[in-house]
């Protein structure tokens, strides 16, 4: 899914599709290192190679994501050594030695890619998630394991055409000039 744009430094902050039954959060990745925090409430939910004081920077980059006081849980999570995209699915061969996959469809920006742009990615990190820069897709293995297909982001409503100075709201009828009684 989309990175956030204008994040300084050598980060990249993303969200990731098929994780949309879990509670908002972001991830971030840099060279082989990984994290991912969750938003509401504040915590790390693990972390694969970045240190305590890189944490902290990450922490201070985006003040609207978080606020002081984050608490650091670690955990060991699968990782996905190789994957493929064939006409119908997304296989990924984890480093334990299994096989997982989802349907193709459960992708929107997959299944709409072309096989090029299918070819076309690099793992995140040492393997927590798989990205394809061409469609700006980033799939996690934990989303794959879980079984959430990608949300397909709503259609925003239509435009409203701006009012001129002198026009109605476009819901009011105008009413004739009520004429006033002669008095005399």
């Amino acid at each position: 899914m989309p990175r956030i744009k204008g994040t300084p430094g050598p980060y990249r902050f993303f969200f990731t599709s098929f994780d949309c039954s879990e509670p908002p959060h972001v991830h971030v990745e840099r060279e082989n290192k990984t994290c991912k925090f969750w938003l509401e409430p504040l915590g790390l939910a693990r972390s694969h190679g970045f240190d305590a004081r890189e944490l902290n920077v990450i922490r201070r980059i985006a003040p609207s994501f978080w606020r002081h006081g984050m608490n650091t849980v670690a955990s060991s999570d699968p990782r996905i050594e190789h994957v493929r995209v064939t006409e119908n699915e997304i296989i990924a061969q984890l480093v334990d030695g299994r096989v997982i996959s989802v349907p193709l469809a459960w992708s929107w920006r997959l299944a709409e890619a072309s096989a090029a742009q299918r070819a076309n990615f690099r793992l995140i990190g040492t393997g927590q998630g798989v990205h394809w820069p061409d469609v700006d897709e980033d799939i996690s293995v934990e989303g794959m394991l879980h079984g959430t297909p990608a949300c397909r982001p709503r259609p925003k409503a239509p435009a409203t055409v701006p009012r001129t100075r002198h026009q109605e709201p476009p819901n009011k009828r105008m009413q004739p000039p009520r004429k006033r009684a002669a008095r005399g």
